[in-house]
């Protein structure tokens, strides 16, 4: 006898829907088909959507800035983030100079990411690092690591990491997960909040991102590229890098970049939407939108500063950088796209990033899934977030997440919360 069965759903498999009857045992998927099978408890799908849960692959929980720190710690977090159908997350370690550091910044992550509710994995970071790559690509890969951060930019702060050490990770068969700014090119000491989007330009990005791609093409490295902001620059790699997309080079990008526009810093309020990299003006989410089938996942890059904190300066050198969005993303972007946009939630993030057993309804996986209805209009309110704004509230949108369903137990049922202890999974 089965432990949970999900029946009566339109099941989302290798890009079409099937109506079949999903069934879970000790947190996998035991099996998929059309036979009502005996098992302790049912779901009635309703002939709604089935689909695999989805992944986040960059959200920044608990993250300490200066004086800041991220409204969502990994309880507050993972809640909102269960309630947007998210089941597997990746954030980020604290950035290491030195090899040697890993183990101590991994060991304190889990600690805080103990009370998660839904499954979790962790980037490795790196600042201006000094130490032996190939040492530190072993010590990943012991801990279940397949993917190391860096950063072009943030030299101000010794976040910077040189060409030659990204070289010589795309040599040594790892993920490189690139912040792409030209730091040339960037004014971290800018202080008007109205033409904020001119201190991190479309230039400084493009710049950076095509340098990236060059090395990814001469080591035939993995490269994967965060945040991408500006339809301009997805443009420029599909047109010179065609070949590698999807192969080696990977580019991510974020619902905000989708939705809003750099004009809002002109109110009074701007602050309140102050991120690094910036919003665009409104042409380029137009490329944006046009260019999606060059963008092959969808991170948050889930951030949030509490009104006070992102108020409490009026200059924006001195505004903590971020904002929310992991309890609207789906939603937001399956609005722009239907059902194409089901991939860059599901099974191309658990491919790149090693996430074997996530990404799909199949026999073997984790038993992750969303109950997800596509006609219900509604408009977007508060999230489960701790932070007390919503950049995407009064939009009206169309769908609405019925369930979400973590390694076969239901931890949201119609706004119910049932809390549970999420993974560490380890990436090959």
């Amino acid at each position: 006898m089965y432990d949970l069965g999900v029946i009566n759903g339109r099941v989302f498999r290798n890009g079409r829907f099937s109506k079949l009857n999903v069934y879970t045992e000790n947190g996998k998927i035991a099996y998929v088909g059309e036979e009502i099978q005996a098992c302790e408890k049912t779901i009635d799908c309703e002939n709604n959507m089935l689909l695999p849960g989805f992944i986040d692959p960059h959200v920044h929980f608990s993250l300490k800035v200066g004086e800041f720190v991220s409204a969502d710690d990994f309880v507050t977090g993972s809640k909102t983030a269960a309630y947007g159908g998210i089941t597997t997350f990746i954030d980020f370690l604290d950035p290491i100079v030195h090899e040697d550091e890993l183990e101590k910044v991994l060991m304190a992550r889990k600690e805080e990411a103990k009370d998660a509710c839904v499954d979790y994995a962790f980037h490795a970071t790196l600042g201006n690092f000094k130490g032996n790559t190939g040492k530190l690509v072993s010590l990943c890969r012991k801990h279940g690591i397949s993917s190391i951060k860096v950063f072009t930019t943030y030299s101000e702060s010794n976040r910077q990491c040189s060409y030659d050490v990204i070289e010589e990770l795309m040599l040594k068969d790892i993920t490189v997960v690139a912040h792409a700014e030209e730091d040339s090119l960037v004014d971290a000491t800018w202080k008007d909040i109205k033409n904020f989007e001119k201190s991190r330009s479309i230039q400084a990005e493009s710049t950076a991102v095509l340098k990236l791609c060059e090395i990814a093409e001469r080591t035939r490295g993995k490269l994967y590229i965060v945040h991408v902001t500006a339809g301009t620059t997805v443009m420029l790699v599909a047109r010179k890098y065609a070949k590698l997309l999807g192969e080696k080079i990977f580019l991510e990008s974020c619902p905000h970049y989708f939705y809003l526009s750099s004009n809002i810093f002109n109110s009074k309020e701007g602050g309140l939407f102050l991120l690094n990299p910036p919003l665009r003006e409104g042409k380029e989410i137009n490329k944006m939108r046009k260019s999606i089938k060059s963008i092959h996942s969808i991170g948050t890059d889930h951030c949030p500063y509490m009104i006070a904190e992102k108020m409490k300066y009026d200059t924006a050198d001195r505004v903590p950088k971020g904002i929310g969005g992991i309890e609207n993303s789906f939603i937001l972007m399956y609005n722009l796209f239907g059902n194409d946009i089901i991939p860059k939630f599901t099974s191309v993030p658990a491919k790149i990033f090693g996430l074997e057993t996530k990404g799909a309804i199949e026999v073997g996986n984790d038993a992750d899934l969303v109950i997800f209805n596509e006609l219900v209009s509604n408009n977007i309110k508060e999230t489960h977030s701790r932070c007390d704004y919503n950049v995407y509230a009064g939009l009206k949108v169309k769908g609405k997440l019925l369930a979400t369903i973590i390694g076969g137990d239901l931890i949201v049922n119609r706004d119910e919360f049932f809390d549970r202890k999420g993974r560490f999974i380890e990436r090959g």
